[in-house]
């Protein structure tokens, strides 16, 4: 009968290994607490839940939580092992022995057997690196007593020469069954980790640890900082095109190793355009390829975003933005048509499609750049745009441009659609048609305090009443609001405005300024309450 070699070196009947990836394909397709028992519940839990792709293993236990998913942890191979310290220990270009404190009672508590191998296999820099931060040596010669004052705890020793001082007292515990591990597994080693521990010198341990892992993170898909920020290069759809037909595109191969991660594709957000279009997809191959670039891609906001720490709500968040920019880029792309949209996923690397949709966010961030340097010129605070435009100028003015989202808890997010690239760029619109209205009201009205509406509105009666009305108890006592709908009927005021602005701006021949001026205009009448106005014009 044939067998089939495993990763492993052992060799497995062609039916075992069907089964294995039949349940492989199952349990790809669970998440959280589901997928930890069905691999519970597998005949072979540990070959089960070590065929998961590294990302898929560690995914699986940030969303169940580390306690609870203990028994997933003594299932863990030492390539899953390693994978999640790369993730977990680090913090920018500097090892956390923070991070170290929370992981090591957990690996330890795990299966003896699994222990002793993700010792003997895990990347020896990276023990040397924690242990180094941990624990002071002191070697005792000949016969004489090791004495060493001023240590916060007894030093232990294993051998009667290496002796141990653990620099974080909370650690006490857990370096001590660490090196009981060591020593007990492999005594030569244990030897051979102390004395190196004893003579590297920290900066250059910590570069070398960082180096190795930075290329192992790369190999699983997590590019260095500069090729992270490529992603964000801003592309316009003209331009692809171009591309496209001149056979500049190639489209990215598989790799020869399966699985791949699945989690990409649980994007769940039915207003996303990508989304819908992704449901469409129904060829395995493609599926495969998206499933890679959108792991790469989230991977490449992570590296961009340097998140404080990785939990699934920041895998979660990455993948969010992923598919938002898909989504507007598909969408300018195919003018909204999903069958469309397929043909350029099917034809283009999503990184393209995602440049063109944050092109769309940039050129917004370009225009709101002006606005805000005519404000800052002129020491007016973006407050004196009111809610919602100050909030949403603020936002697109990030240098990873936002939207602003008054229906959310977030507040700001990244852009979704491309209708609310449209909203942002008609505020925008708006903002630089009131711009070219109050450049003629006196700039000492700006600095007040004031929201535009009422600098407006009091430049207006300004213009169109006596002085002597002016100094009326009414307008103290009524306010700039109440003074005028106290004067006019709502529709007499807005042709009064209408026609006071006309004046001001000479905007009657340029319809699009003329809708704009109609839009500001109902914005100052809406500040007006119904109850106010007066029946008749006055």
């Amino acid at each position: 009968m044939e067998v089939v070699e495993t990763e492993k070196g052992g060799f497995e009947p062609p039916e075992v290994q069907q089964g294995l990836q039949a349940q492989l394909s199952r349990v790809l397709t669970l998440r959280g607490k589901e997928r930890m028992e069905a691999i519970l519940r597998s005949d072979a839990p540990r070959e089960l839940f070590q065929s998961l792709p590294e990302e898929e293993a560690y995914l699986t236990v940030k969303e169940i939580g580390e306690q609870d998913a203990l028994p997933l942890l003594s299932l863990f191979s030492p390539e899953q092992c390693q994978f999640l310290l790369d993730l977990e220990l680090w913090r920018g270009y500097e090892l956390q022995t923070e991070k170290a404190e929370h992981w090591l009672p957990l690996l330890l508590s795990c299966d003896e057997e699994a222990l002793e191998q993700w010792l003997a296999e895990l990347d020896e820099d990276t023990l040397l690196l924690l242990l180094k931060k941990l624990i002071r040596l002191h070697v005792k010669s000949g016969e004489e007593s090791l004495e060493i004052k001023g240590t916060a705890e007894p030093l232990f020793t294993l051998d009667g020469m290496y002796y141990v001082e653990v620099l974080v007292p909370s650690f006490q515990t857990q370096v001590e069954n660490l090196l009981r591990h060591l020593a007990r597994n492999d005594l030569r080693r244990y030897w051979d980790i102390l004395h190196q521990v004893d003579a590297e010198v920290p900066a250059e341990l910590e570069e070398r640890a960082l180096h190795f892992r930075e290329a192992r993170l790369e190999d699983k898909g997590f590019p260095p900082m500069e090729e992270a920020l490529a992603l964000f290069q801003p592309l316009h759809p003209e331009r692809l095109k171009r591309m496209l037909e001149a056979r500049e595109i190639h489209l990215p191969g598989l790799p020869e190793k399966k699985p791949l991660p699945f989690y990409p594709l649980v994007l769940q957000d039915e207003k996303m355009f990508f989304s819908l279009c992704l449901k469409e997809v129904e060829e395995e191959t493609l599926l495969e390829r998206l499933k890679m670039e959108l792991a790469y891609m989230a991977n490449q906001v992570m590296v961009a975003d340097q998140p404080e720490s990785i939990e699934v709500s920041t895998i979660q968040r990455s993948l969010s933005k992923v598919g938002g920019y898909l989504s507007v880029g598909l969408e300018w792309l195919s003018e909204g048509d999903v069958e469309k949209a397929k043909g350029w996923i099917e034809r283009v690397p999503l990184k393209y499609i995602f440049q063109v949709g944050f092109r769309a966010s940039l050129e917004l961030n370009w225009r709101a750049k002006r606005i805000g340097q005519w404000f800052a010129d002129r020491g007016v605070p973006l407050s004196f745009l009111g809610s919602p435009w100050e909030e949403r100028l603020a936002g697109v003015l990030k240098k990873k441009p936002l939207f602003f989202d008054e229906t959310s808890a977030e507040s700001y997010r990244e852009f979704r659609t491309l209708s609310e690239i449209g909203s942002l760029r008609h505020d925008l619109d708006r903002i630089e048609t009131l711009i070219r209205v109050v450049s003629f009201v006196s700039s000492s009205s700006w600095s007040e305090g004031f929201c535009w509406k009422r600098v407006l509105l009091r430049a207006f009666v300004e213009d169109e009443m006596e002085p002597s009305l002016l100094t009326d108890s009414t307008l103290a006592e009524r306010g700039i609001l109440g003074f005028c709908a106290a004067r006019w009927e709502k529709g007499a005021l807005r042709e009064r405005l209408m026609s006071w602005l006309q004046r001001k701006t000479g905007t009657a021949s340029d319809r699009n300024l003329w809708a704009l001026l109609e839009e500001l205009v109902e914005s100052l009448l809406d500040e007006i309450s119904p109850a106010r106005y007066v029946t008749e014009s006055g």
